[in-house]
């Protein structure tokens, strides 16, 4: 707040002296014209009006424009007010009816002046002190509340910048979120088409077509691996017979040996003929044809484990690897639609989150956001009979009525709507204003911040 002092002036003394209730400023309006000896004066309005010099302030109007009583209160529409000199203070001006009503307006004329001579004492001087006093306490009161104002908005932007880094990471959560919902939805849909008309076949064709092919090309193997193994018995055979034992050469003995050891241990069972696996694989197809898949991705007995199993046995037992089957995922459908209801939920949550922080940020709350910091703060006083209750970014209570809920700051107040409906009028309301100064207190309708 800024005082503005204004420089204590002094009555300028003239030869004809000072006029009663005019002021320095105008005291040449009151400069008499001397001829034959003699002052005059002329009405300030209509110079055609000529007065004797001692006709002003005789208490008896004289100009129409009441300009010959500037200090006393004959003329109902004086030109000027009246000056009081206030030496020692401030000099001020005060109404010609209040002059010499006998009252003592100290506040404006603190030396008296307004009344005849001895009715009010000079008091300026007291008056001065006082207010010097008044003036530094209000000039300590605004360092301090300055001091403060400087730490409350530093928590405001504090806590703007709180919203801020919550509302970036909110925004940053949120499009995986989509992403994973997007996943799921996928997820679903591929489980549920055409689940109805799926078949075990329908899953396992490929694997089964892929199980002929890879058997077809052992078949392959085994029958050359067989051919070349008839070739070398073969020649072994014939070694065994026809070679001279006469020449001693032990290594070729070893060898004749362990050939005749081989052929005497060699199983003699009649093995199934490989191609009796194609007949299997069919058998397979047919079976799996016949059997129906369900919503969870397992099927019904013999599950896909014991079938293959139970298959596979018959013709493998060492070169045949067991396909794994590929599942688009290991939730069932009822978990799938859980999971993606709650992501749902999750993502309009976090929607209706960051949309309420934006409007929160983008909300006027005063020079440097200033009522931010007032976020939390609840004030109680009881004025006039009621306790009210307000919080300044809430609402706004009587007793336990609701007088309104914040809506806006504007122009230095703040608006508050929509509270409890008058039992025959409007919805309550309020307009609450602030102003400087040391701490937060309510006084009438104001708020003193």
């Amino acid at each position: 707040m800024i005082y503005q002092l204004i420089a204590l002036s002094t009555l300028v003394s003239t030869a004809w002296g000072d006029i009663r209730g005019v002021s320095p400023e105008n005291s040449h309006l009151y400069q008499p014209i001397v001829e034959n000896g003699k002052q005059y004066w002329h009405c300030l309005n209509d110079t055609s009006i000529k007065l004797s010099f001692d006709q002003i302030n005789d208490n008896f109007c004289d100009c129409p424009d009441g300009s010959d009583e500037p200090g006393t209160n004959a003329c109902p529409k004086p030109l000027h007010k009246f000056y009081c000199g206030n030496e020692g203070h401030f000099p001020n001006y005060i109404d010609q009816f209040k002059v010499d009503d006998g009252v003592c307006d100290y506040d404006i004329c603190c030396d008296g002046s307004d009344e005849p001579e001895g009715v009010c004492e000079n008091k300026c001087e007291e008056i001065h002190r006082q207010y010097e006093e008044y003036k530094n306490n209000v000039e300590k009161s605004l360092e301090k509340a300055l001091q403060k104002k400087q730490s409350i908005i530093k928590l405001a932007q504090s806590r703007r910048q709180q919203l801020i880094n919550e509302l970036r990471k909110l925004e940053s959560s949120l499009p995986p979120k989509k992403m994973e919902l997007n996943k799921l939805q996928i997820e679903l849909e591929t489980k549920n088409d055409g689940i109805d008309d799926l078949s075990v076949f329908d899953v396992l064709g490929d694997h089964i077509s892929d199980l002929a092919s890879k058997l077809e090309s052992h078949k392959r193997d085994i029958i050359n691996q067989e051919q070349k193994i008839q070739s070398l018995e073969v020649l072994l055979e014939k070694l065994s017979k026809e070679y001279n034992p006469n020449f001693n050469d032990p290594a070729v003995k070893e060898s004749i040996h362990k050939y005749q050891e081989y052929i005497s241990n060699k199983d003699s069972e009649i093995r199934q003929d490989i191609h009796e696996t194609n007949q299997v694989l069919k058998d397979l197809a047919e079976t799996a044809k016949s059997l129906s898949h369900n919503e969870n991705n397992i099927y019904i007995q013999p599950s896909i484990g014991n079938m293959v199993h139970h298959y596979f046995k018959k013709f493998t037992g060492t070169f045949l690897t067991k396909p794994e089957l590929q599942v688009v995922s290991n939730l069932s459908n009822d978990e799938l639609e859980n999971k993606i209801n709650q992501l749902v939920k999750d993502i309009e949550k976090l929607e209706v989150t960051i949309e309420a922080i934006k409007n929160n940020l983008n909300t006027d709350l005063g020079p440097n956001d200033l009522l931010r910091a007032f976020d939390s703060k609840t004030i109680t006083k009881k004025l006039g009979g009621y306790n009210y209750l307000i919080n300044i970014l809430g609402t706004v209570s009587q007793d336990d009525v609701l007088i309104g809920n914040f809506k806006e700051y504007k122009d230095g107040k703040a608006y508050y709507t929509n509270g409890a409906k008058c039992w025959n009028g409007p919805k309550r309301s309020a307009v609450i204003e602030f102003e400087c100064g040391e701490g937060l207190e309510l006084k009438r309708n104001l708020f003193i911040i």
